[in-house]
């Protein structure tokens, strides 16, 4: 390791623990995007660009120096995005109030969407159960209808956040029965399925929720020592899924060798990391910079789908770019199946070192939802930024456009929906007095 890779690798390292030290801020500071952030890339890239750098000749020197300061710009340029003070305007949230009984439905419809969603997508494996075995989700094709499912399920998260918050908030139990289904299918994916996704989601959705509703935060000492123990577990997840579902041989779970799998990812043999050093590398020897087109491609792959316009029309929409994971290179590289370009890779490719500042504005626009979400009882925000919190943190560790599902998916939609009056304050009782709607199980 030269003595330049040793500083950039320390910077970086430095860079992530000043991240961390967001949470001795402030009561909640567990729950801040810094300290989520810096924890995510201490525990999955980190270790990685250290077994990389351990390990010469793995990849090209230059590429390993850019990706690292690459890396270290993007943390630094989330922290200060996010500490930079709210704009007073932001705090005129407290005076915005919602009627809770209509913003309740609409939870159970998000709910129920995503139910269905979910029934939709088990079906194609032959149920529920076979849905968590051996033969059912791993082994589908993952286009067309798995994937059309798949999306729709994925307002299971939003809709077991508004409820949750509206029960607890009016203290009426028996809202959150529906949010339990939610919750038991997303706890089922993680113990038979190992997605580690899916578990710090849901933890982290538990601990807004209690935040948000009741003003518990999960204490600092616990979630600091858990810190390691999930990280761990974050690289064991491969390992697990492999013979976690239903079928599988459960008798190798007890055999993973936990020393081995940490020992591989010191020797960097884990693709993140050593994927994001090719990619700065090739993207700058051959100036493959998409200079934003790039968010507009990737808009157009998520949200319009081949099933409705044909994959041809489709194919039409997007903006012809060569693409580092896909060209042939002097390195001889590349990308690995399921590999992920990174946030600092994506950002790279689309600006070069002055991407980071992508990271710059989803630290601002995460502060704003944290300041609406703490300063008033607005219960949109705070299940947006509940659900945004484990994509923002998966923008740096696996793709940058991780933000467009809540944001496109939820805030955009949700927004647009609760401008009209009946979900005003008010608004949902004078409905319901003129016989336009039923009061439902939380009304106020």
């Amino acid at each position: 390791m030269s003595a330049l890779t040793a500083f950039l690798l320390a910077a970086l390292v430095a860079s992530c623990l000043l991240l961390v030290s967001d949470a001795f801020r402030h009561r909640a500071g567990v729950l801040g995007l810094p300290f989520l952030a810096g924890v995510g890339m201490l525990g999955f890239l980190v270790p990685q660009a250290i077994g990389v750098a351990r390990s010469p000749g793995m990849v090209p020197e230059a590429g390993l120096n850019k990706a690292l300061v690459m890396c270290t710009l993007c943390t630094l340029a989330l922290y200060w995005g996010w500490q930079k003070p709210a704009r007073p305007a932001w705090f005129q949230a407290r005076k915005q109030r919602y009627s809770p009984g209509a913003l309740y439905v609409l939870g159970l419809v998000l709910l129920g969407t995503g139910l269905v969603g979910f029934f939709k997508l088990a079906s194609l494996s032959g149920g529920i159960a076979a849905h968590f075995s051996t033969s059912g989700s791993y082994t589908l094709t993952w286009s067309g209808l798995p994937v059309m499912y798949y999306f729709f399920s994925i307002y299971l998260s939003p809709g077991l956040l508004i409820c949750s918050l509206i029960a607890l908030r009016m203290k009426r139990p028996l809202g959150l029965i529906p949010a339990a289904m939610a919750a038991a299918i997303q706890l089922a994916t993680i113990v038979f399925l190992g997605r580690r996704s899916n578990t710090v989601d849901f933890l982290v959705s538990i601990g807004c929720i209690l935040y948000f509703a009741r003003g518990w935060a999960p204490p600092r000492s616990l979630v600091l020592a858990a810190a390691p123990l999930i990280a761990i577990a974050m690289f064991l997840a491969p390992e697990y899924r492999s013979h976690s579902e239903i079928g599988g041989d459960q008798e190798k779970l007890r055999q993973i060798d936990i020393g081995s799998t940490l020992d591989g990812v010191l020797k960097g043999t884990q693709a993140e990391f050593w994927s994001l050093c090719y990619i700065v590398q090739i993207t700058d020897e051959n100036r493959l910079y998409q200079y934003g087109a790039g968010f507009y491609n990737t808009f157009i792959a998520y949200f319009v789908p081949k099933l409705v316009f044909g994959e041809e029309a489709k194919a039409n929409l997007f903006i012809p770019l060569p693409s580092v994971d896909h060209i042939a290179n002097s390195e001889g590289w590349e990308m690995p199946y399921g590999g992920v370009s990174t946030g600092p890779g994506t950002a790279y490719k689309e600006f070069w070192f002055l991407g980071a500042a992508c990271f710059y504005f989803l630290g601002r626009f995460m502060k704003y939802l944290w300041t609406r979400a703490t300063n008033s009882t607005d219960v949109v925000s705070q299940a947006m930024y509940a659900m945004a919190l484990t994509c923002s943190v998966a923008c740096l560790t696996n793709d940058m456009y991780a933000i467009y599902v809540p944001v496109f998916m939820f805030w955009v939609p949700v927004l647009w929906l609760t401008r009209a009056r009946l979900f005003r304050s008010g608004g949902y009782k004078r409905a319901t007095a003129a016989g336009r709607a039923r009061p439902c199980l939380l009304a106020p």
